[in-house]
């Protein structure tokens, strides 16, 4: 198949034409300065503010969390609210903590679960920092306890395994964990809505070990559901 050929279609003189405007922008293509539209990528959203939130460290678990009650946060959209929520990222880092000598085989896993609510969110809140500092105030939370939620687990939309292992007694090796994405999507339509009523808790799948240690990250942005 041969490849494409530059071409131009000539439209009549514009002179005196007092219409609407089209922005454009000009290129040489061969002995001719053609018009070509001008293309602006942006969300079909009107976003209010994107939001950028650090959990702080994390102790590592020995029982398996429920998400209804027990995991390391929650990320709640309040009932009733006039905003939506869409994740746009989330990482974590497990790394070896405290008992630095003992030896840990244990692999768990942890994981993302999508919840609905009743009730008023009543954990304490990690204050997130603002694209711009004109953004809109954030409706959605990150808190540290389901407490004051009546909370339905859902399925779960992200997981990873702990990367960090400690053998140091047996003298076979040490090796820390490293940045994971939970959820990492590319393009726009991939961004997990949280609606009003509904949440992402970050919790253990699996029973962990209480030596490791987690950060987590979390981006989002938020759009008028009127």
């Amino acid at each position: 198949m041969a490849a494409p050929v530059a071409g131009f279609v000539q439209l009549p003189t514009d002179t005196g034409n007092t219409g609407k405007k089209v922005r454009t922008q000009t290129r040489v293509v061969g002995a001719d300065t053609v018009h070509e539209h001008h293309f602006i990528s942006i969300s079909i959203r009107k976003i209010d503010g994107l939001y950028y939130v650090v959990s702080g460290t994390l102790t590592g678990h020995t029982t398996a969390h429920n998400v209804t009650s027990t995991g390391y946060w929650w990320f709640e959209n309040p009932v009733g609210g006039a905003k939506v929520a869409r994740v746009r990222q989330c990482r974590v880092k497990i790394s070896n903590g405290a008992s630095i000598g003992a030896d840990v085989t244990t692999v768990s896993r942890y994981g993302l679960n999508r919840f609905t609510f009743t009730g008023t969110a009543s954990g304490a809140i990690i204050t997130p920092a603002r694209r711009d500092s004109t953004d809109a105030a954030p409706v959605a939370n990150l808190r540290t306890a389901a407490t004051g939620m009546t909370v339905t687990a859902g399925a779960i939309a992200g997981a990873t395994i702990n990367a960090a292992y400690e053998f140091l007694t047996s003298g076979i090796a040490n090796s820390d964990g490293f940045v994971q994405d939970l959820m990492d999507p590319i393009h726009e339509d991939e961004f997990l809505v949280i609606r009003p009523g509904e949440g992402l808790c970050f919790y253990g799948i699996d029973t962990g070990v209480a030596q490791f240690r987690h950060i987590t990250n979390v981006v989002w942005d938020e759009y008028d559901n009127a």
